[in-house]
């Protein structure tokens, strides 16, 4: 880039790049970086009344766009992801939190009372997207974040503390595929676990494969070994009439559904939005 150049420029050449380099969202990602890291509107982009002579400023454009351009994360880039009304900071520790997983916090707040104060636990926390939500929505409800990966607590921890959480949910390390959960009489065990089976994952976007920990999306079984785990500890964790909501993958509620029939009630299986069953919720049998 050269060092005089207006910012509708510097839009244009970075989402050119960015087109070239196979990236689908190259407009939408360029928007946002030339606007965050020029600390412009995205609407000044196209009013193009601003030159950038800042030799410093366009650099960093520049970095942010090759990185991109090599398939890293928007929100990695961003140092930081929206989900459901707070704020994450976002790295390679964790898992990205994803839009259709916004709708599993929606399903469960369709399902509980707003003055719902019980004991909720998040099984596979990851950057603790799920449970800041919760616990920010829930007030007055008791929050614990659990993860095998001590790196995606650190994320964890982090956002709690960016959130002003830190007196409200409490995080652990477990591992439900080998360790007893010594928690009970939970009223909402939530999970968003690994569910990819190892050939789905070889098959996903370089940001995802290359970025993503893949101890976070694959799981053994063609992928259904966490859930299956998660299905028979929730029986013994939760409270009467307690509540299992859960996202899944490709071809798995079939699965699902018939390893709960006889330990849950009230079973909901829901599609995401592209139509894609992907949300489970049940109340346990009294």
């Amino acid at each position: 880039m050269n060092e005089s150049l207006s910012v509708l420029e510097i839009f244009k050449r970075s989402s050119e790049f960015l087109f070239k380099k196979g990236v689908n969202s190259h407009k939408s990602d360029a928007e946002w970086i030339v606007s965050t890291f020029l600390n412009i509107s995205k609407l000044d982009i196209y009013l193009d009344k601003h030159f950038i002579e800042d030799v410093s400023s366009l650099d960093h454009v520049r970095n942010a766009i090759v990185r991109r351009g090599k398939r890293e994360p928007l929100q990695h880039i961003l140092g930081s992801v929206g989900f459901y009304n707070c704020s994450l900071i976002s790295d390679n520790r964790a898992l990205i939190p994803r839009f259709e997983t916004e709708q599993l916090v929606e399903l469960i707040i369709q399902n509980l009372p707003s003055n719902f104060s019980g004991t909720i636990s998040d099984f596979g926390t990851g950057s603790g997207s799920i449970i800041i939500a919760l616990a920010k929505y829930y007030k007055n409800s008791k929050c614990f974040g659990i993860d095998r990966c001590p790196l995606a607590l650190s994320l964890a921890e982090e956002n709690i503390l960016k959130n002003q959480l830190e007196s409200r949910i409490e995080l652990s390390e477990y591992d439900w595929i080998h360790q007893q959960y010594n928690r009970q009489n939970l009223d909402l065990l939530v999970a968003n676990p690994p569910y990819l089976s190892e050939s789905e994952w070889v098959c996903t976007e370089p940001e995802v494969k290359d970025y993503d920990p893949k101890i976070a999306l694959v799981a053994s079984d063609n992928g259904k070994s966490d859930i299956e785990a998660i299905l028979k500890i929730a029986p013994k964790v939760l409270a009467k009439s307690g509540m299992l909501a859960m996202e899944f993958g490709l071809g798995q509620s079939d699965f699902i559904t018939e390893k709960c029939q006889d330990i849950f009630t009230d079973i909901l299986i829901k599609k995401d939005l592209s139509g894609i069953r992907r949300f489970f919720i049940g109340k346990l049998k009294d």
